[in-house]
Parts: C-alpha cells; structure tokens; sequence
C-alpha cells in the first residue's frame, strides 16, 4: 500500500508538462496522505508526524524537480520515481513488523480488487460483443500479451518519450489487429457502436465512462487498441 500511495504520487509529479501539481490532480497532501496511512497502519502520533516530514521532503524535492529545466521529461519522470522509493523506503523503515505486514495485505487486495474489476469489464465486453468462449480466449491471450508488452516498454530506460509512444501505438495497432481477426461483421458493427456511444473519445471513462452514464468496457480504446497497460487504483497505489 506504501509504495502504492508514493509511487501514484510521483507517477504526478512526473508529468511537469501540466501546471497542475499533485494537490490539485489527486488530492495529493502530505498531511491527508499520513492521515491515511495512519487509519490505515495504525501509526503511533510519533510515526504519523516523522511520516508527514518524509513526505513533505518528497514534496519538496518534487517541486525542485519540476522547476528544473535541465532535464527532460523522461528524466524528470525517473527522478521522481527515485524520489518516491527513497521516500517510501524510508517510511517502511520506521514501520513495526507487524504493520509492515499489514501494508503488504493491503497492497496484495488492491491489487486483488483490481484484476476483479479488470475481469468484470472484459466479462461486460464480451457479452457486448456476443463473444463465443473461444473467442474470450484468444482476445484475453492478446490482451494479456499487449500488458507485458507495455509493461516492458514502461520500463525501458533507454527509450525517449517519442519512441516509447510510437512503440506502444504500434503494439496497441497489432492486439487491435488480431483482435478485429476474431470478430465477425457483426461483432465489428457493435465495437464501433460501443466507441460512438462514447462521444468519440478514445478511452471508455471519459464523458460517461465504466462509472458515468452508459458506461463502457476499458478494454476498448481508439486510437491503436484494446486493454488496460495496468496498475491498480486508489489510495493503496503508494504502498
């Protein structure tokens, strides 16, 4: 859960392109985010404040690093992530064993709920499309093919944000591809009426997306493909 919270929270940080930091995005605070880990860990006052200090130490080295305009954003995103470990680091270090355990079970079913959520959009998509079992099974195969893939790229270093981007566009083109293989005319037709019900915007979640009005299946973008590249969400993405 620890490194859930700090990693969301230097994920923000990263994209210094936005005037917007992370207060104003996610609610980000040192003292809201103690307060959490607090109600969550059951922190002693001493643990909550020495973990207030780390964070608005985090936070300060944040703002230094979106002030600087020596890097580039794939460097300012890689320190940021250094940033958030050394941070979260130093937290689990003054944690008991026993909430160490703790964070680690949170962590675990954040991670739990995520993939049930993820099962239960593509369970919805495929009753959308009138997918056949078999069906289900190739398209899961890609998707979770496409996620390692993206997975990997998320993690190469070597690659500036321009190659990153157009690696991901031509993977995402590639699961759309074998995936529009398996659908029938008819199956296509309810894709493309899926994405228009959404105002032509290229990711369900957006003007009415799986939680507005109508909402629909995540494994579904325009433009360059399906599926979710992964991570779970909520306040447990930092421990």
């Amino acid at each position: 859960m620890l490194a859930a919270l700090l990693v969301a929270a230097a994920v923000i940080w990263s994209h210094t392109g936005s005037a917007q930091g992370p207060e104003r995005r996610r609610g980000f605070s040192p003292d809201r985010m103690a307060q959490r880990l607090t109600e969550r860990l059951g922190l002693t006052e001493e643990q909550k404040s020495t973990v207030q200090s780390y964070l608005e130490d985090q936070r300060s080295q944040m703002q230094v690093l979106r002030g600087d305009t020596t890097l580039t954003r794939e460097q300012r995103r890689q320190r940021a992530r250094e940033i958030a470990q050394q941070t979260r680091e130093k937290i689990r270090s003054i944690l008991t064993v026993e909430q160490q355990q703790r964070a680690d079970e949170l962590r675990s079913q954040a991670r739990q709920r995520f993939e049930e959520r993820r099962q239960e959009q593509f369970d919805r998509t495929a009753r959308l499309l009138d997918l056949t079992p078999d069906q289900k099974t190739q398209m899961q195969s890609f998707l979770e093919s496409q996620r390692t893939q993206l997975q990997a790229l998320r993690d190469d270093a070597s690659l500036t944000r321009e190659q990153r981007r157009e690696q991901a566009r031509t993977i995402r083109e590639q699961t759309e591809s074998s995936i529009r293989s398996l659908l029938d005319p008819t199956q296509q037709q309810k894709l493309e009426d899926l994405r228009a019900s959404r105002g032509g915007f290229g990711r369900f979640g957006r003007r009415g997306g799986p939680r507005g009005p109508g909402g629909g299946p995540r494994e579904l973008r325009r433009p360059g493909g399906f599926g979710d590249t992964g991570g779970f969400e909520g306040p447990v993405r930092a421990i």
